[in-house]
């Protein structure tokens, strides 16, 4: 069939003379650039030299769309695509093809068959097909799991060893339900393919001529895979073999084993960026990366206890439920997002250790509910280092320590989370079950080089309604460029915080006015205005609008 559409192509759409002039690499870089699994294959499609070049693309993303779905449900179970090549990126089935070769994975794995020179291969359910309600039943099913072993070792085969970045966004509903081993399949050892022929051995690039069999060395997949990113999925960490060439690992929306962290560590030596975001199952482990620069640590389920050492970390992100006990020592550390939700009875240490002093502060740190947690221990040691912190919780008891323990902070970000947005980004309402507390300011003045505080809607809500404990300050600290996120509740009182932070260091000032604050951006303008016009300083002003997002550009994270 396949053939058929091709000579029908070449006959009914004439192609100039100068594109089959092209040189083949630039013809491969645009076919790369393309990326679209139906792009591509619409391009092969045109004539013979295309076909030929699309087999060696290197770089292609394979989205199955929600009309396949619900044409798989209208059938007895099989996929039956329309006559088109479709966003899946699978060429035709032949006329004599069995039943199971009209599903979804069987085309993928068809499309992958010849495209040997791959080194990056995305596979992803559009969010359309993710977010849709579906019966119960559908967990029973499998024809749309992505992360399916059988399938994957299909597609990760025919890449060969080439592959350097493997992605895949499962389909929540079916792979919630199935273990994947496909850390397993990305990371089984060479196989040594013999069979009798020319007296040569061939090891890879034939470069060793000997007499004998031909072997062809086939290196797997994981002795080179150097990224991976793994969502909607539960994975199955055990019995990897290691996979040196590793460098970055995405784990977002997963489940994993109980031993999840301590595999990764014995799996993956040479990580530089661990992301898990999401991650429900892991129980803890004491993990040791040499490498390791950039490390998010987001455990949707308390850990017993993670013990890491991280001599190179320098940048690290906490958001998760924290674990009963958590230690994380981070000599180089210089980034820091801060957002624990900390139970009872936990502790949390950060040593960022400097040989030269060895001091330490020891503090309670709040829930992010807000209530006080007497029995909760945050030791800080020697943290010397940092240059940028993140922060945001309902108590700043530790926000304070970190200040006085890092005079070098340059960019601050505060915020307190009890603004309830919508999906679409409207503003609801004001969470009650949060404390709005205010920062200690006046500790800002031991950063000595302090360059921005962005201030979040959260921590801005709580100045308004605290301006006259605000205008109590002796002495405001010092910035160059100030950047603030509003849902504005009261005119004046919006006016009055902003003349307390303009101080004569400030030189740009950056405000960003929510699309649906109860205080609207046309009238809260004049007002700001007015307070810039008043100060004694140049100051370069930018008035904008957000809804969803804020501002974090500055920042290294």
């Amino acid at each position: 069939m396949l053939r058929k559409r091709m000579a029908a192509a070449q006959l009914s759409s004439p192609v100039p003379m100068e594109m089959l002039q092209l040189p083949v690499p630039i013809v491969e870089d645009i076919l790369d650039r393309v990326g679209d699994a139906k792009d591509i294959l619409n391009v092969q499609l045109v004539c013979k030299y295309f076909w030929g070049i699309g087999e060696n693309i290197r770089s292609v993303r394979i989205v199955v769309l929600n009309r396949f779905h619900e044409r798989a449900r209208r059938s007895t179970g099989s996929l039956a695509l329309e006559e088109k090549p479709s966003i899946a990126g699978s060429p035709e089935s032949l006329t004599d093809a069995p039943k199971s070769a009209s599903t979804i994975k069987h085309k993928i794995v068809k499309f992958l068959e010849n495209k040997l020179r791959l080194e990056q291969l995305h596979i992803e359910i559009e969010p359309m097909l993710q977010a849709k309600s579906v019966p119960e039943d559908e967990r029973r099913r499998d024809d749309f799991w992505m992360s399916d072993p059988g399938f994957l070792n299909q597609c990760v085969a025919r890449a060969g060893s080439r592959l350097q970045h493997l992605c895949v966004v499962d389909y929540g509903q079916q792979a919630i339900m199935r273990k994947s081993s496909i850390l397993r399949i990305v990371s089984q050892s060479c196989e040594l393919l013999v069979k009798p022929s020319l007296f040569e051995v061939q090891l890879g690039e034939p470069s060793n001529i000997f007499c004998g069999w031909v072997c062809t060395l086939w290196c797997s997949p994981g002795k080179h895979l150097r990224v991976m990113d793994l969502r909607n999925a539960f994975i199955d960490t055990t019995d990897c073999e290691i996979m040196a060439s590793m460098t970055s690992l995405t784990l977002r929306c997963v489940k994993v084993n109980g031993s999840a962290l301590q595999d990764i560590n014995a799996t993956m030596p040479k990580l530089q960026t661990l992301a898990l975001l999401s991650v429900f199952g892991a129980e803890g482990g004491d993990l040791s990366f040499e490498h390791m620069s950039v490390l998010c640590l987001g455990l949707s389920t308390p850990a017993k206890k993670v013990n890491m050492y991280l001599p190179n970390l320098t940048k690290l992100q906490l958001k998760m439920q924290c674990p009963k006990d958590l230690c994380i020592r981070a000599p180089v550390l210089k980034y820091v997002a801060f957002n624990l939700d900390v139970a009872q009875g936990s502790k949390v240490e950060l040593f960022c250790v400097n040989e030269a002093l060895e001091t330490t502060i020891t503090s309670t740190v709040p829930t992010m509910k807000g209530k006080s947690c007497s029995n909760v221990e945050v030791q800080l040691e020697n943290s010397l280092g940092l240059l940028e912190l993140l922060y945001g919780a309902s108590s700043f008891i530790t926000f304070s320590n970190l200040v006085l323990s890092n005079p070098n902070l340059r960019k601050i970000f505060l915020d307190v989370p009890c603004m309830a947005l919508a999906d679409d980004g409207r503003f609801l309402e004001v969470l009650k079950n949060v404390q709005l507390n205010l920062p200690r300011f006046s500790c800002l003045h031991s950063c000595r080089d302090l360059k921005v505080l962005n201030i979040g809607p959260g921590l801005w809500y709580c100045m308004e309604t605290s301006v006259e404990t605000l205008l109590l300050e002796e002495a405001w600290p010092s910035m160059q460029k100030l950047i603030l996120h509003m849902i504005p509740h009261n005119l004046e009182a919006s006016a009055k915080v902003l003349g307390l932070l303009l101080r004569t260091s400030v030189t740009s000032v950056v405000i960003y006015i929510h699309t649906s604050s109860p205080v609207t951006s046309k009238e809260l303008q004049p007002k700001i205005q007015e307070q810039v016009a008043n100060c004694e300083q140049d100051i370069k002003l930018e008035i904008l609008a957000w809804t969803k997002s804020l501002d974090f550009s500055c920042f290294s994270f």
